[in-house]
């Protein structure tokens, strides 16, 4: 006999292991399927490690009040994760920006966000930025992230995890899906969470018959790289972003002591506009459309950015703001191609069957999982 879950959620990244963890303690049998080793091994992991409070979209006021809005709440919920003992600068450069010091005081005013205004020279050098701003936002610690919900869920008797998971199909059979798993088995339940990722198409894909499969996600792939440095002392407390166009970030990663170095123009590395990841590195590799592995793992990661985006931060920079490289991350990025008119990121839930459900979310915003509730 087929073992039946109330849900089946496919992925163990924040999104996955929260909405698990939320519905067990309503007392339902769980079983969440993630196909690496291990939960927050790629996207929740690899990243900025930004609670946003909505400064990086001045261009999409609905996101930066969606972010602003749940900011508070994901920072008291998961303070023991959350590192905040720093000054966040957010700066407009002079040239080549979509929104100069004017707009983005106007932005943070209309979204009702911090935005205290500070000496541009302070931080950079003469003549590249048109102003400096003192914002609230912090970061977040994964890998104690992680531990947290580990330990949470092996509380929970009727919360069961398969890691290494290859789902083979999910086929719908009356009022319950059917979900293979190789060497696995088939599991049955009345809701599918889809909530892989970077992998969502890929899930979607797999239902069956095709005639129940909807449209993929309208979305680009992009292979990004995250630059984890060592901060000198005058850069150990502080966060600094430029913005709004092709510039940068650097700023603390959670609380492991490093800093992440990021920028728009040399953090992705290459980008697939098919509706799945097709990419030259996947040759010769386990790696397809299909099945995406782990870009951090893998050995056709291509070779580092790190002088370009080092470059550019010390083109702004003032010589006292000093770092050293220490290591670079890797993971795939998908990007709703609608965002790239006013680089908007929007949460999308989507609801691809009704009784039985399959549901999938595609999200970039770590504070934003509270939109998963009402859902639920």
């Amino acid at each position: 006999m087929r073992k039946v879950y109330d849900k089946v959620i496919i992925g163990a990244g924040l999104y996955g292991m929260y909405a698990a963890l939320y519905c067990a303690k309503k007392g339902e049998q769980i079983l969440i399927l993630e196909c690496e080793d291990a939960p927050f091994k790629r996207a929740t992991y690899i990243n900025q490690a930004r609670v946003h409070m909505g400064y990086h979209y001045p261009r999409s006021i609905s996101t930066a009040v969606k972010s602003a809005g749940y900011f508070r709440r994901f920072a008291e919920e998961f303070d023991f994760c959350i590192y905040s003992s720093f000054q966040q600068i957010y700066a407009t450069s002079a040239q080549y920006s979509w929104t100069d010091a004017k707009q983005f005081t106007a932005f943070c005013e209309a979204a009702c966000i911090r935005c205290e205004e500070m000496p541009v020279s302070r931080y950079f050098r003469e003549g590249q930025c048109d102003g400096a701003f003192l914002t609230e936002e912090y970061t977040y610690d994964a890998m104690l992230l992680r531990d947290f919900y580990v330990k949470e869920l092996a509380g929970q008797s009727k919360v069961e995890e398969i890691y290494g998971a290859k789902i083979e199909s999910i086929r719908k059979s009356g009022d319950k899906f059917e979900v293979s798993v190789k060497n696995r088995g088939c599991f049955e339940t009345e809701f599918v969470l889809n909530a892989t990722y970077a992998s969502a198409n890929q899930i979607l894909r797999l239902l069956q018959p095709e005639s129940e499969s909807k449209e993929l996600f309208d979305i680009k792939y992009e292979l990004c790289e995250i630059i984890l440095c060592k901060p000198g002392d005058k850069l150990k407390d502080v966060g600094i972003t430029v913005m709004d166009g092709p510039f940068f970030s650097i700023m603390p990663f959670g609380k492991t002591g490093y800093h992440s170095l990021t920028s728009v123009t040399f953090t992705p590395h290459v980008t697939s506009y098919d509706r799945l990841p097709v990419f030259s590195c996947q040759k010769e590799l386990e790696c397809s459309e299909n099945q995406l592995i782990n870009c951090n793992e893998c050995e056709n990661k291509p070779p580092t950015a790190w002088q370009y985006m080092d470059h550019l931060a010390r083109k702004y920079l003032k010589d006292e703001y000093q770092y050293e490289y220490v290591d670079s991350l890797f993971s795939m990025k998908p990007i709703l191609k609608s965002s790239e008119v006013d680089d908007s990121r929007p949460t999308k839930i989507r609801i691809d069957s009704e009784k039985p459900y399959f549901v999938s979310v595609l999200s970039g915003k770590i504070n934003t999982v509270y939109d998963l509730e009402e859902l639920l």
